[in-house]
């Protein structure tokens, strides 16, 4: 079980009684935004939803959580809760001494408030995650100009990675994987399109436009890299103009962003890719994560 996982169960332990939905996130978000420990490493992410700040990936977890035995869905009043499973052991008692201290301390502070109490708090501290608000907004979602932006999802949770794109002003993914199938959770295309459309991000897949994984064999160097990229500019783009004519035309149509896997856009084909589509709609090319850099030319 993983540190973080066992940090939720610990901060419903200390609870003493059934915790809601909204009390776990909103502790979690505390305790990795204002406590020294920030949740210890590897801890969640956050994004605006529709009671401020949200984390897919907590939710995923505490299913898991569920799933295996520790946790149990219950219901108190109208509200939705998680209580801890008493005669299932958990080593809670492993959680480094500062992260425990820390967790802690967030529920001693707020596990006395009502939720809307917990919510003034959380909201007026952070005003950020109340644009996807339905219950007050303080911060507006910007909305960038058209470019061709590109990002790489590598060592990225999916939380952050469409909390980028919202503070960006992204309004669609324009994934162009060939076969977009990920371990990590968020970034199979089913999962990805339907968090993505929970934020008003849209999503599209040009799986014509990747890179067969047999080409990506032995990428040891610079120099396999430039030969790679050589191969996909000389005999794949030339085979899928009509792709790359719909992407700019998307591109040119609202705030999108190439989506690929690799954090470094050197490393990338979405670079060549880019380039191509700013050769056509004159389009800047903006990377996301990562430097901007130079394509490695062979």
């Amino acid at each position: 079980m993983l540190t973080r996982q066992k940090c939720l169960l610990y901060m419903i332990e200390k609870a003493g009684r059934p915790v809601t939905h909204l009390e776990l996130t909103k502790w979690a978000f505390l305790l990795a935004r204002e406590m020294p420990s920030q949740g210890g490493t590897s801890f969640y992410d956050f994004l605006p939803y529709k009671l401020g700040p949200f984390s897919f990936m907590l939710y995923h977890e505490v299913d898991d959580l569920v799933q295996n035995g520790y946790l149990r869905n219950d219901k108190t009043g109208e509200r939705e809760t998680w209580s801890r499973v008493q005669d299932v052991e958990a080593a809670t008692s492993d959680i480094p001494g500062g992260l425990r201290a820390d967790a802690s301390r967030v529920v001693e502070r707020f596990a006395t408030k009502t939720s809307e109490e917990l919510l003034d708090y959380v909201y007026d501290k952070f005003p950020w995650y109340t644009a996807n608000s339905n219950r007050k907004k303080l911060r507006k979602r910007p909305v960038s100009s058209c470019a061709v932006h590109t990002i790489g999802y590598e060592q990225c949770s999916v939380d952050q990675l469409l909390d980028t794109l919202m503070r960006q002003g992204i309004a669609q993914i324009i994934d162009v994987r060939q076969n977009p199938i990920a371990r990590r959770y968020g970034f199979h295309k089913s999962t990805l399109l339907r968090l993505a459309s929970n934020v008003d991000i849209g999503y599209v897949h040009f799986p014509e436009l990747g890179i067969p994984s047999e080409l990506r064999q032995d990428l040891r160097d610079e120099r396999a890299y430039a030969s790679l990229f050589d191969e996909y500019v000389k005999n794949i783009l030339p085979r899928q103009q009509g792709a790359v004519a719909k992407v700019s035309d998307l591109m040119s149509q609202k705030p999108s962003v190439l989506l690929c896997m690799e954090a470094d856009p050197a490393k990338c084909h979405r670079t060549r890719l880019a380039d191509a589509v700013s050769s056509r709609t004159k389009l800047p090319v903006k990377n996301l994560r990562g430097a901007t850099c130079e394509p490695i030319l062979s």
